[in-house]
Order: structure tokens, then C-alpha cells, then sequence
């Protein structure tokens, strides 16, 4: 994919909190079946490297209501591309990097802030301190490259849990007849997957653990798995005449948190 695009909608959010989403409740048996279901759960994360995809998000972080759609290009070590694009004119905002760094654009503006930790820069944008990989692999529900389920167990209602490292577990639930992940932990995200297609869910809801001010949902549109992304999306030409910029600037600034009218 040559090219990416993120798009900024004027999508309207409610202001309502939605439900929470269930968890497994009392004190869960040892279930040797879980690994299994786990497996196939997943087997479209076998060998899974890049995505791309439209990621329309809604909800509040750090307190503040954000609404977006976003076209995002991510690949395995860490690389990424968002880009932020108005119904008319000039991108609003621009990510490009390897390696879990990342310079942003913000070309309306003529500001840039360079080599920045891409968790760091995600934080400002979303109210989310994730990295390019864990957005890869949160977003896709595969949770864990070359993952190695363990521990698996199984509480009352139909609700089994694998774990696939010191910070990471994997919920599951029969849907028609097979399982599928619908819930994880990932060191203090809670995580929630719906309307599951071809193995990745297409609604993502991301919340913190004892932090209700954080609670952001993804509806996934435009998904493709393992594509092949022109490297020198991962790059971006930065205007000699930009003014460079902190990361407290960027968070006055917020281009996803929506503007009253």
C-alpha cells in the first residue's frame, strides 16, 4: 500500500458512558482445552507481520471526548504511518517511523516534533501511551507474536482464559459453535473485541485498569493483513520552514479532541 491516509470525521460521540463489558466472575478450575481454543481462536495471527486499516475511534481519554477516522499502516519492529486528513485541504497531522520512533506533522501548522517515542506521541493524539506494536497487535487481537499460551483455565458461563506472558491474558467465548477472543488484559488495558470476520474483530475497546477516564473504542473498516507496505511509507519529508515543537505543545493542540461549536 503505497499510500496511507487517516481522515479526520466529524463523527458526534455520546456523551452516555457505554456498558462495561462482562469478565469472568468467582474462582476459575484449571482447563487444559483453553491452549487449544486458543489456537484456533487465532490461527489468522500465524505469521502475522503488518495491517492497514480505517480505525474510526469515539469515546474519552484522559477525560477529554476524542472522535477520529484513521488509516493506519503498521508493520512488526515497531513501524508506522498515520495520517490525518480533513474533508478538505492539507493533512491535519502526519506519523512516520521505525523502531518505535516516529516524527509527526502537523502541516496546517507548520510544526514538527522529531525522533519521538511513538507511545509518547500516541498519549498526546488518543490519551492511549501504546507503541506501534502493541497497537498492532491490540488492534488485530492477536495479543502476542509468536504466541505461546499457558495456563489455561475456565470459569462458569462458558468463559475460558489463557495466559501469554507476565502481563498479557486472553479471554474466550464460544461464538457459533467456536471460540473466539473476546476480552484481554494487556499490562493495564483492558481490552474488549466484538463482530468478529475472517479472525480479527472489527470493534476494539480499549479502557484503562481503575481509570474511567480512559475509554476509547475502534471500529475497524478497510482491513488488511499482511500486505505488502512501501517502506518509504515509514518516512516523511519533513518542510524546511517547520518550527519544531514539544510534546506538551502537542497536547494543546489535540487534533482528535473535537471542537465545540
Amino acid at each position: 500500500m503505497a499510500r496511507l491516509a487517516l481522515v479526520i470525521a466529524a463523527v458526534f460521540v455520546s456523551a452516555c458512558a457505554a456498558r462495561t463489558p462482562p469478565r469472568p466472575d468467582g474462582t476459575p478450575g484449571p482447563d487444559p482445552t483453553a491452549v487449544a481454543a486458543f489456537q484456533s481462536a487465532t490461527t489468522a495471527c500465524r505469521g502475522f507481520r503488518s495491517l492497514t486499516g480505517e480505525l474510526s475511534l469515539s469515546g474519552r481519554a484522559a477525560g477529554e471526548r476524542i472522535r477520529g477516522r484513521v488509516i493506519a499502516g503498521l508493520e512488526a519492529g515497531g513501524s508506522v504511518r498515520l495520517e490525518g486528513v480533513a474533508p478538505f485541504g492539507p493533512p491535519i497531522f502526519i506519523l512516520a517511523g521505525r523502531a518505535e520512533k516516529a516524527t509527526l506533522l502537523l502541516p496546517r501548522e507548520q510544526r514538527v516534533l522529531k525522533e519521538t517515542p511513538v507511545s509518547a506521541v500516541l498519549e498526546r493524539l488518543t490519551g492511549l501511551a501504546l507503541g506501534a506494536d502493541d497497537l498492532r497487535l491490540m488492534v488485530s487481537g492477536c495479543l502476542a507474536d509468536n504466541a505461546a499460551p499457558a495456563d489455561g483455565k475456565q470459569w462458569p458461563g462458558g468463559w475460558q482464559a489463557v495466559t501469554l506472558g507476565p502481563d498479557r491474558v486472553a479471554y474466550l467465548r464460544q461464538r457459533q459453535g467456536r471460540p473466539v477472543v473476546v476480552a484481554a488484559d494487556y499490562g493495564p488495558w483492558h481490552l474488549d473485541y466484538s463482530e468478529h470476520l475472517s479472525g480479527y474483530p472489527r470493534v476494539v475497546r480499549v479502557r484503562r485498569a481503575g481509570d474511567a477516564a480512559t475509554d476509547v473504542t475502534a471500529r475497524v473498516g478497510e482491513l488488511e493483513v499482511n500486505t505488502v507496505i512501501n517502506p518509504a511509507a515509514f518516512t516523511l519529508e519533513v518542510p524546511s520552514d517547520a518550527d519544531p515543537m514539544t510534546l506538551d505543545e502537542l497536547r494543546s493542540v489535540a487534533p482528535l479532541v473535537p471542537k465545540e461549536p
